[in-house]
């Protein structure tokens, strides 16, 4: 296992407990990589330095303690700008990634089909293009090279428009993939078959609650951080309307992600934006459920989806003890018609197929 120290920069009035909060779901991130944190430093000012990051001085007391502990890896919580990167290449002996970096290693590591590793590819190829910008002379000094355009420079040039060609070239495969998602997706409506789809922020227990209500084979279902990348649709019957709805799974949302990221998976998020109901699932377990839910939100208005039929469903209520924490969320967001389940359990799926029923009366006129 890699040994990692993670690096937070954050402004002077925010809290310690809300930047360990933030390294700790980081922790979660590398452990799901496969990394192991052996040290966590938090650093406050003003803003990240514009040249640095962390500024000339930290990001020299971060190496030393790097060299002091053998790490093999140090990890920013935040997104670099390609200058940052070049700078801090010149300051640390060892590989430098930020928040960014370790999701798409994670996105590696689950996807299963085509269309998630093109995805993947595609986001990291935006990631990790403008970081070429100023890496050619650097390059053509490590080289040898001292003219104004040398080696380095030239061997760049070639790599961008390669990139570029794999840009486009993944681009117009995934328009392909979109175009036959829609196809399916008008196929289902002329079915007269609704959908509802599956949303939260990732290990809420999305793919779990898939399964229990659909009765879906082959789920990878594990308690890690985007177990799932790929839309997996199951079909339920409801009595009561004597109806079939689908249930659609999707990828699970996480804080600060970029727009390059979620554009990059629009063909598997066009479920979401199609989908008749949304069911948002949250870990009722979770300490930071609050944020999460506004982070879920966010991301939903972000793909004009803040006005959906929305269904809120607190899950894994095997884990409270105290029944005070559901009574203050029902009160909280009763606008949502929340419902209280245990996925893994099977507890309240009554109560949740009884909402779908007569959320989907409405639909079925």
């Amino acid at each position: 296992m890699d040994k990692v120290i993670l690096v937070d920069v954050i402004p002077k009035e925010t809290s310690r407990k809300t930047a360990e909060k933030n390294l700790d779901e980081l922790s979660l991130l590398i452990e799901t990589y496969g990394g192991m944190v052996i040290v966590k430093i938090i650093q406050k000012r003003g803003r990240p330095s514009m040249k640095t990051y962390l500024g000339t001085g930290k990001a020299l007391e971060v190496n030393e303690i790097a060299e002091a502990e053998k790490a093999d890896l140090i990890i920013i919580n935040g997104l670099l700008k390609p200058n940052q990167v070049q700078y801090l290449f010149t300051i640390f002996k060892i590989p430098v990634w930020d928040r960014i970096d370790v999701i798409l290693k994670i996105f590696d590591k689950h996807a299963k089909t085509d269309e998630a590793k093109m995805q993947i590819e595609l986001a990291r190829l935006k990631h990790e293009f403008p970081k070429l910008y100023g890496q050619g002379t650097r390059l053509s000094r490590l080289g040898g090279g001292i003219a104004t355009r040398g080696p380095g420079e030239k061997y760049l040039e070639t790599k961008k428009r390669h990139l570029r060609a794999r840009i486009k070239e993944i681009e117009k495969k995934l328009a392909v993939i979109k175009k036959v998602h829609n196809k399916q997706r008008q196929v289902r409506k002329r079915k007269n078959l609704s959908t509802a789809a599956l949303v939260g922020y990732t290990n809420s227990g999305k793919t779990t609650l898939l399964q229990t209500l659909t009765h879906k084979k082959n789920l990878y279902i594990a308690d890690e951080l985007f177990a799932t990348l790929d839309t997996k649709i199951g079909d339920m019957w409801l009595p009561e309307i004597q109806e079939k709805i689908l249930i659609a799974d999707t990828i699970g949302f996480i804080r600060d992600l970029p727009p390059f990221l979620i554009n990059s998976f629009l063909a598997t998020l066009d479920e979401v934006r199609n989908a008749d109901i949304l069911l948002h699932v949250i870990d009722v377990s979770d300490p930071d459920i609050t944020n999460k839910i506004e982070v879920v939100e966010k991301i939903l208005k972000e793909l004009d989806c803040e006005d959906k039929k929305k269904l809120y469903i607190f899950n894994k209520i095997d884990l409270i003890k105290d029944a005070s924490i559901l009574v203050e969320l029902k009160q909280k967001y009763n606008k949502f018609d929340p419902i209280f389940i245990s996925a893994k359990n099977e507890k309240g799926m009554d109560d949740l197929k009884k909402a779908l029923e007569s959320s989907a009366q409405n639909l079925f006129g």
